[in-house]
Formats: C-alpha cells, sequence, structure tokens
C-alpha cells in the first residue's frame, strides 16, 4: 500500500540474466543502518483509527531476513531505494501489511518511510499472500478453499519488492500523468504500461470495467465474494492482464505486483499458482506467469534490470 499526502491516494530470463549490473548488489549494512522508528504522523493516523501499532525491535534472526530480501531486489530498486529510501521499521498490531508514507513535500529528492507489519517476518510467501487473498472471501461454504503456492521465501522479501516498487514509481514519477495546456498527457512508460487496460489511475477499460473480478473488495465500492463465486473469479481474472486481484486496485498496484511476481517467478525461480479447491479437489487453478495476456507486458519491465 502506498501513502500519499495527496488524498488521492527461454527469452525473458534470458535477456534478465544478461543484464549488465544484475549481481551486483550494494553493501546490505546501507539498508540495515535505515531501520528505524515510525514516522509520528504515520503512527497518529492509526491511532485515529482506534489502532494502536507498537514498534518492534528486530531480532538478529529478522535481521537477517531484511537483509537477505534487500540483497535480492532488481538493480534499479537497488539505486533508487539508496537514494530515496530515507528509513524503514517494523510494527506490532499493525491492520495492514505495509505502508510507504512520503517524508518530503516533493522535488527531485523525495524521501520515503516504509512501516511493515512485523507479523510477516516468520511467514513465508505462500502462507502470507494466501492469508491475504482470503480477506476477499466471505464465510460460506467451508469445503471450498482459496490458496496460491508462492514458495517457501520470506514473506518480507515479497513485500519489500512490491513497497520498494511503490518507491521507484513515486520517486522517478514512473506511472504518472503531465498536466500540459490544460490537458492531461500521460508519459511513454505509463502509456506503455496502461494501454488496452487503464484508462486512469483506477478505471479499467471495457470490457475489464464489467467483469465480476473488478467487484472485488481490494477496489473502492468493492465486495467480498462467496466462496462458491471462486473459480469464476479467476477465471475472469486469467482472461486479464492482471497477476492478482489485488493488481486491479490501481495502476500503482498493478505495476508493483506485476513486478513482483515475475521477480518471484523468473528471477528466484519461485512459483505462483492460485488455486481452488473443494474438498480437496481442485476446481481450477490458474498460472499467471503463463498467461499470454501478462507475458506479453514483460518487455516493460526490463528496465528494472539495468543499473
Amino acid at each position: 500500500m502506498i501513502l500519499s499526502r495527496n488524498p488521492i491516494n527461454v527469452l525473458i530470463a534470458l535477456i534478465c540474466a544478461a543484464l549488465p549490473g544484475f549481481a551486483q548488489h550494494k553493501p546490505q549494512s546501507a539498508f540495515l543502518s535505515r531501520v528505524g522508528t515510525t514516522p509520528a504522523y504515520v503512527i497518529r493516523m492509526f491511532q485515529d483509527a482506534g489502532m494502536s501499532p507498537k514498534e518492534h525491535p528486530l531480532t538478529k534472526e529478522e535481521m537477517k531476513i531484511v537483509s537477505d530480501a534487500f540483497a535480492v531486489l532488481p538493480s534499479r530498486h537497488q539505486k533508487v531505494l539508496m537514494q530515496h529510501l530515507k528509513s524503514i521499521s517494523f510494527l506490532d498490531n499493525m491492520p495492514n501489511t505495509a505502508l510507504t508514507a512520503p517524508l518530503t513535500a516533493g522535488g527531485e529528492d523525495k524521501q520515503y518511510h516504509i512501516a511493515f507489519r512485523a507479523g510477516i517476518l516468520p511467514q513465508t510467501i505462500s502462507e502470507w499472500v494466501t492469508e491475504k487473498e482470503r480477506t476477499c472471501y466471505s464465510s460460506g461454504d467451508s469445503s471450498i478453499t482459496v490458496s496460491i503456492d508462492a514458495g517457501k521465501l520470506s514473506a518480507f522479501t515479497y513485500v519489500l519488492l512490491h513497497e520498494g516498487t511503490h518507491v521507484l514509481d513515486g520517486s522517478t514519477g514512473l506511472i504518472s500523468t503531465d498536466t500540459l495546456a490544460g490537458k492531461t498527457k500521460q508519459n511513454t512508460f505509463t502509456q506503455n504500461f496502461a494501454r488496452g487496460i487503464w484508462e486512469d489511475i483506477f478505471t479499467h477499460q471495457q470490457p475489464l470495467a464489467d467483469s465480476v473480478l473488478v467487484k472485488n473488495h481490494f477496489r473502492r465500492g468493492g465486495r467480498k465474494f462467496l466462496p462458491s463465486e471462486a473459480a469464476a473469479v479467476y477465471k475472469g481474472l486469467s482472461k486479464t492482464s492482471f497477476v492478482s486481484l489485488y493488481s486491479t486496485a490501481s495502476w500503482h498496484e498493478d505495476i508493483a505486483e506485476l513486478l513482483s511476481v515475475y521477480h518471484l517467478t523468473e528471477v528466484l525461480k519461485q512459483p505462483f499458482s492460485i488455486r481452488v479447491s473443494q474438498k480437496g479437489k481442485e476446481l481450477f487453478h490458474y498460472d499467471p506467469m503463463q498467461s499470454p495476456q501478462v507475458r506479453q507486458r514483460l518487455p516493460i519491465l526490463m528496465s528494472f534490470y539495468q543499473t
């Protein structure tokens, strides 16, 4: 999740492996030194909402999890975060997984803080992403389950990649619109990324706008699905260019999810498979990275692997 002070708040893999600088990582101590406390205004936001998160001091084992996650970020993420990620923190009793918050009003030297829920540190990506996905469903037929097999790496690896993409996005104006002569003009990356998918930050192009899957609760005004709807939801998702339901929330979440699932599967060689089962029998499964619609978007991700 990204927070704004503005209320509106094989070929690909071979290319990636050959990109210069991919294996060159910044010293992880430079990132670990940025572990600190959460900005007061972020804590106040939680308190105003009736919550009381507490700072979580990292153990030696948890520090290693954090260090390992920074080490496997794409080259461009490492470079941008070194410049624009001022600090990170970990909270207990935090309601959401992570919150990326700006520390500066704007300008070229934008600075960000990311607060993470400490509870994700002992979880695997599979455990965490399945838990998150199941929040899309209400109680109902308990014989139907939704699960995501995303491997056994630390959940923090995925969450840092996702939130780090928000920092890169926000600090470099990756997905943005420029107002010129009273008209809104998208930049080149945004045009290529959004073409045929997004009208603007929240609005999908037709016919996607009429699909049941965009009624998911990750979107404003969305709802929780019944378990009996799960197979139809993911059949709908499999016909789109999205890698996950969360991708449909906004174009900023879309780029963060697309890059995260790509990096997880193509670079870190982990699975990402969504399954709907009933009493142990598979009803439907979707492997987003096998989708032709998803794969045709992958060339725009290559810039993340250039130094």
